[in-house]
């Protein structure tokens, strides 16, 4: 047997080497070169977790021969992902508009019924726009700013224009309800003339590295193909002023519901270089009719620069109103107006597929800009027919009138008469009834009859066709009865074959003066 002390240096010993051999473990777990936690491939199963620090007592760092104690090494990096970026298959063969600033001008009590369609459907892959509103709103998560918030308060004070601007800011629950106190549809007419520049000094503040500015209402339709074609032969270094021209006292201004177009050139020289423009049409805003009419006025009387006709291009009907024949076929179009949701609904879709199919064709690269033609061909053509009851197609170029009864008939229909001396057998005897009315229509040349329409002894005719609408049913003479002559409409559109080179408006290199 061992003795005592024999066995105490055994122990001693033994407890030694347990001692080496888990220290020198220990060694080789540390001098690993991955931390020892586990970062190889996860789970697919679970979801990723970020690495776990180290235990406060392991430390990982090595020790300098100065002493000092170095940092810890960087973590490994994060997987990196393969998955492509997310793209909104919606905005594919959608153009490149990242040089246009598209500016949308509505109203508090309308806002609701107009935006959202715009925002699913016609702004879906604008990059930036501009919403401009009577009240400073939110929609969607898309925030409308206040064109009024800087209008003068002597504009204000004491003004019924600003009765809705101000009820609207007091209203606790929605709009629709507190504007049942008034007639908003009026009380909006009245306060809109006071956004339009108000909107293009805002618009040019909050952008100014435009190359284009697009105004247009919460209800206007936009074709960004085509706009973006057309833009393209053109200079934003030119003060350029572009739109669907009409006059009030015999002054050429753009019609804002057809949209407008000012190149950067003008927007600097009306906005940048006069700051605080818009004030100075605040007061004389309440004794003129409209907001498009102002701005024609401020950008003369600063830039001189007038607006340029670019009618039929940019255009104030829709598919259903447009007159197409002789000045509206083979044009291109950037604009439509009084679209309402459905109908904006309805062309983004026809757009769509047109876009998508024509980046299938075998030279997609080769984009033709849709026609009025094509407009006519999908909404007109498939729905042409010869009559409609209680319809009212709007043939009002020429009137057939009973001369011989004792009725007082108005002006603006008399002026539109043929002599009664040129009349054909079949026109003398128009007036007489709806059939009447057709025969007329049937005998003249194509140039001079397309659609007619019949309504309380009244023969109206017109040498375009359109679609029209439909009119509330009324009881014996004072129906609104409409046809078109199909024979011929199919005739002439057969004899106009395929579109050639496709005409642009003409656009002057310099800023077009209603002067000049």
């Amino acid at each position: 047997m061992l003795s005592r002390k024999s066995s105490v240096l055994v122990a001693v010993a033994t407890i030694g080497i347990l001692i080496l051999l888990y220290t020198s473990r220990m060694g080789a777990w540390s001098g690993l070169d991955e931390p020892y936690y586990h970062h190889g491939p996860s789970d697919p199963h679970k979801s990723h977790q970020a690495p776990q620090a180290a235990p406060e007592d392991t430390c990982h760092c090595n020790t300098t021969t100065e002493g000092h104690v170095a940092p810890p090494p960087p973590p490994p990096p994060p997987p990196q992902s393969h998955q492509p970026p997310v793209v909104n298959p919606a905005c594919e063969h959608f153009p490149d508009t990242s040089n246009v600033l598209l500016v949308m001008k509505t109203g508090a009590s309308e806002a609701f019924a107009r935006v959202p369609t715009q925002l699913m459907t016609m702004l879906k892959c604008l990059p930036d726009y501009l919403i401009f509103s009577d009240m400073e709103q939110d929609i969607g998560g898309q925030r409308i700013h206040d064109s009024l918030s800087t209008v003068l308060f002597e504009a204000q004070e004491g003004n019924s224009d600003f009765d809705l601007y101000r009820r609207q800011k007091a209203c606790l629950v929605d709009q629709e309800n507190c504007n049942k106190q008034g007639d908003p549809a009026r009380e909006g007419w009245n306060l809109d003339k006071y956004k339009n520049v108000h909107i293009a000094e805002k618009a040019y503040a909050m952008r100014p590295g435009y190359d284009w500015y697009i105004f247009v209402d919460a209800d206007t339709y936009v074709l960004w193909p085509n706009l973006m074609q057309w833009l393209k032969k053109l200079d934003p270094n030119k003060k350029l002023y572009l739109g669907s021209v009409t006059l009030i006292n015999n002054f050429h201004f753009g019609h804002g519901g057809s949209g407008y177009i000012v190149s950067q050139a003008a927007m600097k020289a009306l906005a940048g270089d006069h700051p605080g423009v818009a004030n100075e049409y605040d007061v004389r805003a309440h004794n003129e009719c409209c907001g498009d009419y102002l701005f024609a006025l401020a950008l003369k009387d600063k830039t001189d620069v007038g607006v340029q006709q670019m009618w039929p291009t940019i255009n104030g009907e829709k598919p259903a109103t447009l007159p197409f024949g002789p000045s509206h076929w083979c044009h291109p179009i950037v604009t439509m107006h009084h679209m309402n949701a459905e109908e904006i609904n309805a062309f983004y879709h026809f757009e769509r597929r047109r876009q998508l199919a024509l980046a299938k064709s075998d030279h997609p690269s080769q984009y033709r800009p849709l026609l009025l033609r094509d407009i006519y061909e999908e909404f007109l053509e498939p729905n042409l027919n010869a009559t409609r009851e209680d319809w009212d197609n709007a043939a009002d170029n020429r009137f057939y009138l009973d001369l011989s009864s004792d009725r007082k008939w108005p002006e603006w229909q008399t002026r539109r008469m043929k002599k009664p001396e040129e009349y054909n057998e079949y026109e003398k005897k128009a007036h007489e009834s709806f059939e009447a009315c057709g025969a007329a229509c049937r005998s003249l040349k194509e140039d001079e009859c397309f659609r007619y329409m019949y309504r309380d002894g009244v023969c109206g005719m017109s040498n375009s066709f359109i679609m029209g609408k439909p009119v509330k049913k009324e009881k014996g003479e004072k129906r609104s009865m409409s046809g078109w002559d199909v024979d011929k409409i199919h005739a002439w559109v057969k004899k106009q074959g395929a579109c050639g080179t496709v005409k642009w408006p003409e656009v002057k290199d310099k800023g077009w003066s209603p002067s000049t």
